[in-house]
């Protein structure tokens, strides 16, 4: 295991271990706690899973940083479509849309669309 995956599953046990500790022994919101087990848990299961799909391949190279590259910018792309649709969607007043909703969505599509598309490219094999 290299080091950089040690660190990783070390950093994200301390974070999930500082949540549990701050929630049964400190008087903070319940807020704190509950983001900091949830960043730890993701940090280490990210870690993990990363770790044993890897196998013999190398984590990065010049086809996966390109099939990432196009990833983001066909979900650059989507994104614009989705502001369109939220603009109009705020224009005709069928929803009530804030400021903290609109990037919340934002935020997410591009998060998830951008490793749908990794993903959906990684199985293709390359892009052409």
């Amino acid at each position: 295991m290299e080091k950089i995956y040690r660190y990783k599953l070390v950093l994200g046990i301390i974070i999930m271990l500082s949540g549990i500790i701050s929630a049964a022994f400190l008087e903070v919101e319940a807020s704190i706690s509950i983001i900091l087990i949830s960043m730890g848990l993701v940090i280490f299961v990210m870690t993990a899973l990363r770790l044993f799909r890897r196998g013999e391949l190398p984590d990065r190279d010049e086809r996966t940083k390109k099939l990432a590259a196009y990833g983001i910018t066909y979900s650059w792309l989507l994104t614009l479509v989705l502001i369109m649709v939220l603009y109009w969607v705020e224009f005709f007043k069928l929803a009530e849309l804030t400021a903290e909703v609109i990037l919340g969505i934002l935020l997410f599509f591009m998060i998830i669309s951008a490793n749908v598309f990794r993903w959906y490219f990684m199985q293709k094999g390359d892009i052409e």
